[in-house]
């Protein structure tokens, strides 16, 4: 069996989290939809409304080997896992973070865009 992921949507509200756990009690669908005999699209959407209100949706592709049964359950499992962990890291990249630059970093990052 082969899973991939065909696309990822996020969409959360302007508030970013401060602390460093984040608790999220996540509410989940998958919709399976047959395209023949070996081929099995998904769609999961996981939300969350509690502390961070957040929409995320996977679309993807389930692909059997010859002779293998699809098994809903078991895969339902795998994509939520694998949902959960994305989610995490987007909300990880999309965090908020501030920078304080001093003068001296800013005229060396400078030059190092001149030297290319």
């Amino acid at each position: 069996m082969e899973i991939t992921v065909e696309k990822i949507a996020m969409i959360r509200e302007d508030y970013n989290p401060k602390n460093t756990n984040l608790n999220l009690d996540i509410d989940w669908s998958v919709e399976y939809t047959s395209t023949d005999q070996r081929d099995v699209n998904y769609n999961i959407v996981l939300r969350s409304a509690e502390y961070l209100n957040l929409n995320f949706k996977v679309e993807g592709l389930i692909r059997l080997d010859v002779f293998e049964e699809f098994l809903q359950e078991e895969c339902s499992q795998i994509v939520f896992h694998h949902a959960c962990t994305m989610l995490m890291n987007m909300i990880s990249l999309t965090r908020q973070s501030s920078y304080e630059l001093f003068k001296d970093e800013v005229n060396s990052a400078v030059n190092l865009n001149a030297a290319f």
